[in-house]
């Protein structure tokens, strides 16, 4: 194979990984806020390290088989092995397609939340290790979902085919609360109590939600209120686009220049 046809299989390459998962939204969640309302402290046990409930970024992206919603944290471990490669996460995400209108309430163990009223939820993953993810509904349908850790180490994506959901859109809203596995406690969520592996502090058992760390609408202000609002990411920005283009661009005469000697 000679220099010029290699440079064009790397381009193709390069191409084809770009377009093989298109980013709809992306969120970053603010670091250090993973108490919840303000009180919620971690369970006294030391398998519960520092980070492990503090969401950092939220992304959605597809290809032509699959939808990916990632969640990267900042400390992920897997004491106990769980075959999706993490164990503490315990992740709730409600979306909000604007297809139906959806279900007002959000049921965390014991504890029950509510939607904004006009954004009701039409699908809800449900993310746990040990083979307990699914997705759900407004219809009754239930399914099992793939998860697994990233090769960063500390991201868990759940993947679910395309045929599951309607036609994903930049538009849609997200609920993403997070809280501590317990495989005995109701719906798998770890609540408050006594002892080294129960939650510690005051407040629904939620150490993270994708919201703002200020404002009328900040993760401290919905958890005390009860009532909580979707995050919306709306469509990519043009300048996206031509920094993707810009970038292609770039590798393009890297490439000319090399196959060149230059």
């Amino acid at each position: 194979m000679n220099r010029l046809a290699l440079g064009l299989l790397v381009v193709l390459l390069v191409s084809a990984q770009v377009l093989a998962a298109e980013i709809l939204v992306q969120f970053k969640d603010p670091r250090g806020d993973d108490r919840g309302a303000g009180e919620l402290v971690y369970p006294g046990h030391e398998v519960f390290v520092p980070g492990l409930f503090d969401l950092l970024r939220f992304r959605v992206s597809a290809d032509g088989e699959f939808v990916y919603f990632d969640c990267e944290f900042a400390a992920l471990t897997n004491p106990f092995r769980a075959p999706e490669g993490y164990f503490h996460q315990r992740l709730e995400l409600y979306i909000t397609t604007g297809i139906e209108p959806g279900w007002g309430q959000i049921q965390i163990g014991p504890h029950l939340l509510h939607t904004s009223p006009e954004a009701g939820w039409d699908l809800r993953l449900s993310a746990a290790p040990f083979g307990e993810s699914r997705l759900y509904t407004a219809g009754g349908a239930v399914h099992e979902v793939a998860a697994s850790v990233l090769p960063d180490g500390r991201t868990i994506r759940l993947q679910v085919p395309r045929s599951l959901l309607p036609d994903p859109s930049p538009a849609w809203g997200y609920y993403l609360l997070v809280g501590a596995f317990d495989g005995l406690a109701p719906g798998f969520w770890r609540d408050l109590g006594e002892g080294p592996w129960q939650v510690g502090g005051a407040g629904v058992p939620v150490f993270d939600l994708l919201a703002p760390r200020w404002g009328a609408r900040s993760q401290r202000a919905q958890l005390s209120g009860g009532v909580l609002y979707p995050v919306y990411g709306g469509k990519r920005p043009v300048w996206s686009w031509l920094a993707g283009g810009a970038g292609v661009l770039i590798i393009c005469c890297l490439l000319w220049r090399w196959l060149r000697g230059t």
